[in-house]
């Protein structure tokens, strides 16, 4: 193999020249794993003549290794048949015999045959020479680490539109693609500012910035909640009319740092500050009588929470920061962390946990109105068709997922808790709540509920507040001004009571006025159902009473009309009416 020592720069590249002929040269690539290739006598006149790199002269000077040698006789029938250079299928096959005869892979001979070839080692790892390339790291930076989002290939391409191409031609010299290519895997593939500049810091930081420890390690305390809200991926029915869909529920978590336990629940078809209170209250109360109001019998020490937070962790959506949590806040004490916008990793758990709780149950309801991942796509099954849940059906089902994730769920992130700690949620709770590691409130279960209750807002009359057409009056005593408009809580599971919140945030509670008393303990689904049944009623009873009255009128007329025939010409006498009514009551008798 003449010109054993002669190197080349071609295009950006350096090249080890293996084998001339008349009318070329067979090269390889000093710097990138590449098979021998030809290039011109025109190519090989063009090139850079350069030193031998450092790193063969001394591979070539350092004597072999027994290893090394092994690695030699290995290859040796290749490395001693000229025509392994220029034949690539000739090459194969040797490879081949080789690989057959001791037990090795092509792969690895065509890496061995390469190292030799370029760099004179056979070292066990590709030795590389680090060069940098400022062309190649200025295009990459330039076109691929943009908001754009090019591809790698796209920034080759603008790369050699800028640096070898005139008048829209290419040079006859270019950098290839594989060498392109191969220089931003080895030096940029993990650098961290290609997913900042495509896809945003705050991308970065939720999914790809390094992690230091775990979310749970943040409080050693029960009684931080993280919350948030999402919207299940399930389609229900009415329970009324279970042919009509009412569409997708919205489901509120809140679940303790320190224990990673499910302390809280909303599902429901509210959403914003009603939604978000009600799954505070949820969290406060006592969850044996939550179960028990959805046929399930629980165990207190499977869901064991209780007690309102001291501390609240959400994101800064309107629910989260609104006047009804700064109400709550103020009025228990409660401090609150809102997290900047889409930065899910800053409450992992509670993200965590709504994936959990949607993957324990989507495989049983497919075909059941649970939505696919082929949602929106075309021809995609309509999933609202399929949907066979109401609302109390589907709560149930995720009381009882979340009773298991509470009960069974491993924990992997408790290696700063003593050995004996227990590694369930449940377990957990009980055991630091043991350890005096808790900083929960106890407050008055039923005035939670109330101010968890939804608002609205009316005008006080003289005939009381009106809410969903039903009217309630407020307790004597109350200083309430007649036409002022206030704000009240109601409750739409009983509409015996609403509650006017005063200046000071007292709750004053205002029972229905005799004229809607009738409406007294139902929920305002039944009251709707009743007054719409009331209303067609009305207006069937309103349709008979339009009836009968035309047909009065119709008598009157008709009567009229006789009267008219029977007095047509006749002159009346008005001189004595005494007389004559008189004479008229003796002809009746």
């Amino acid at each position: 193999m003449g010109g054993r020592e002669m190197f080349i720069r071609l295009a950006g590249e350096r090249f080890r020249v293996l084998r001339q002929s008349t009318g070329g040269a067979w090269v390889i690539a000093y710097d990138e794993y590449q098979m021998p290739r030809y290039v011109s006598r025109d190519e090989l006149e063009r090139a850079e003549r350069i030193a031998a790199p450092e790193e063969y002269v001394r591979n070539r000077e350092r004597p072999k290794s027994n290893a090394q040698q092994q690695r030699y006789d290995l290859l040796r029938p290749a490395l001693e048949d000229d025509r392994c250079i220029t034949d690539e299928a000739h090459r194969t096959s040797v490879f081949a015999a080789i690989a057959r005869e001791h037990g090795t892979t092509v792969r690895r001979l065509r890496r061995l045959y390469h190292a030799y070839l370029a760099h004179g080692s056979l070292t066990k790892g590709k030795p590389r020479e680090s060069t940098r390339r400022p062309d190649y790291e200025a295009a990459i930076r330039k076109y691929y680490f943009s908001a754009k989002r090019g591809s790698l290939r796209t920034a080759y391409e603008l790369y050699i539109l800028e640096h070898y191409t005139n008048q829209g031609v290419i040079a006859d010299e270019i950098p290839s693609w594989s060498s392109f290519r191969t220089y931003y895997f080895r030096h940029f593939r993990d650098n961290p500012q290609k997913e900042i500049a495509r896809e945003g810091l705050t991308a970065y930081q939720r999914n790809s910035r390094p992690l230091y420890g775990s979310a749970m390690q943040y409080r050693e305390s029960i009684g931080c909640y993280q919350v948030d809200e999402t919207q299940g991926d399930i389609y229900l029915v009415s329970k009324w009319d279970r042919s009509k869909v009412i569409g997708r529920p919205n489901v509120y978590l809140a679940i303790d740092t320190a224990s990673g336990l499910i302390a809280g629940l909303y599902v429901g078809l509210d959403a914003g500050e009603t939604a978000m209170m009600a799954c505070i209250a949820n969290a406060a109360m006592d969850k044996t009588v939550y179960c028990a109001a959805y046929g399930i019998d629980l165990r207190p020490e499977d869901w064991p929470s209780r007690g309102l937070p001291s501390e609240i962790i959400s994101d800064r959506g309107g629910e989260f920061v609104g006047n009804r949590i700064n109400e709550l806040c103020i009025c228990y004490g409660i401090d609150r962390q809102a997290l900047p916008p889409f930065r899910a990793e800053e409450k992992p758990l509670v993200e965590r946990a709504m994936d959990l709780i949607q993957e324990s149950y989507k495989s049983m309801l497919r075909g059941r109105g649970v939505i696919g991942d082929d949602v929106g796509e075309r021809w995609a099954t309509d999933y609202r068709k399929q949907a066979i849940l109401t609302l109390d059906e589907y709560t149930a089902i995720v009381i009882h997922t979340i009773i298991a994730l509470n009960k069974g769920r491993v924990l992997t992130d408790i290696g700063h808790l003593p050995v004996d700690a227990p590694n369930t949620p449940a377990r957990l709770w009980q055991w630091l709540t043991d350890q005096g590691k808790s900083t929960l409130l106890d407050v008055d279960a039923d005035e939670l509920y109330r101010r968890a209750l939804p608002r609205a807002s009316s005008k006080l009359t003289r005939k009381g507040i009106v809410c969903n057409g039903l009217r309630y009056l407020p307790e004597r005593g109350a200083e309430l001004t007649i036409g002022a408009k206030i704000e009240y809580a109601y409750d739409p599971q009983d509409t015996s009571h609403i509650y006017v919140i005063a200046e000071d945030k007292r709750l004053i509670p205002c029972a229905l006025a005799p004229s809607s008393a009738r409406y007294s303990g139902y929920d305002m689904a039944d009251v709707a159902v009743m007054r719409r049944e009331e209303s067609e009623r009305e207006k069937a009873a309103r349709q008979m009473e339009l009836e009968a009255r035309v047909a009065m009128r119709s008598e009157i007329e008709r009567i009229i009309r006789q009267a008219e025939e029977q007095s047509t010409g006749s002159v009346k006498d008005i001189s004595d009416i005494p007389q004559n009514r008189t004479n008229e009551r003796r002809r009746l008798t």
